[in-house]
């Protein structure tokens, strides 16, 4: 009898997008899909984290869909001290201090740490600007990997761990594989991205400017893709990589979180349809 694939699933970075990822989740978990290991970047990691500490569907549907979740990334920041005084101390200083979301996180998967999840592994991809490196975390405080690796540049300042001051994941890593390549415990790795549809310029300047830095990651980001899969190929690995297109939520009013859940899960079954339903 023909052994199982072991799959590894990568979700990606994007802007709010942990409410596209929840339903891609779900629905793969109802259809019996049992991932050895999960990955995330930024949002994605965000939902990886979630996954991987067990709680359950309807528990991470909760969780995503709630306001306090985007809320809970201002609720630590002393504004006037953080405004007015890190900001000139700082670095690589962020409008925002993301303290709030650690303790946010932490009231959902504890204090536990990376390491002590198995079943299925997990793996949070984050940027250490200082060093210029990439840090693949498979240890160390979970909900802190969970929030520094949703950290935006700019918008969001650092946050330590490891020793390490850690910023957004989806820098260099918008989906996280590039350890599963050599990992003998992986056969078949999923990505799942979130894309955004083409769309008019914002009006406003601010906007205009926003766009401009998220159209050059998204560059960056597919040359860097189309490089980890010809690794992929190299190593012998499987990769299946899917898309759920929406438009990126207003990180004030974030409406519609609903509808990319439902999306999320309309994306994974029409995965395991064309890919997984019948293992080759």
């Amino acid at each position: 009898m023909k052994k199982a694939p072991r799959i590894a699933i990568s979700l990606g970075a994007s802007f709010m997008g942990y409410a596209t990822h929840a339903g891609f989740m779900a629905r793969l978990h109802a259809l019996g899909v049992r991932p050895a290991a999960i990955a995330g970047s930024s949002a994605g990691a965000i939902t990886a984290g979630l996954y991987a500490a067990g709680l359950g569907a309807e528990a991470i549907r909760d969780v995503v869909l709630s306001p306090r979740l985007y809320l809970s990334f201002a609720k630590g920041t002393r504004w006037v001290w953080h405004q007015f005084v890190r900001a000139h101390q700082d670095a690589h200083p962020g409008f925002l201090d993301a303290q709030g979301a650690i303790r946010h996180f932490e009231s959902f998967v504890g204090q536990r740490d990376i390491e002590s999840l198995t079943n299925p592994r997990l793996m949070i991809a984050l940027s250490d600007l200082k060093n210029a490196e990439t840090v693949f975390a498979s240890r160390g405080p979970l909900a802190t990997a969970m929030a520094a690796s949703a950290c935006v540049p700019m918008m969001f300042s650092p946050i330590e761990f490891d020793g390490r001051m850690c910023t957004d994941g989806g820098v260099a890593h918008e989906t996280p594989v590039d350890p599963w390549f050599t990992d003998e415990g992986v056969d078949h790795i999923i990505i799942h991205r979130i894309d955004q549809p083409p769309a008019r310029p914002p009006f406003m300047l601010h906007g205009r400017l926003i766009a401009t830095m998220f159209a050059s990651r998204e560059s960056m980001g597919r040359q860097i893709m189309a490089d980890r899969l010809r690794l992929a190929a190299v190593h012998g690995k499987r990769i299946t990589t899917v898309t759920t297109v929406h438009a990126r939520p207003s990180p004030l009013f974030p409406r519609g979180l609903k509808s990319r859940y439902a999306m999320g899960e309309a994306t994974a079954q029409k995965l395991y349809d064309e890919h997984l339903a019948t293992p080759s």
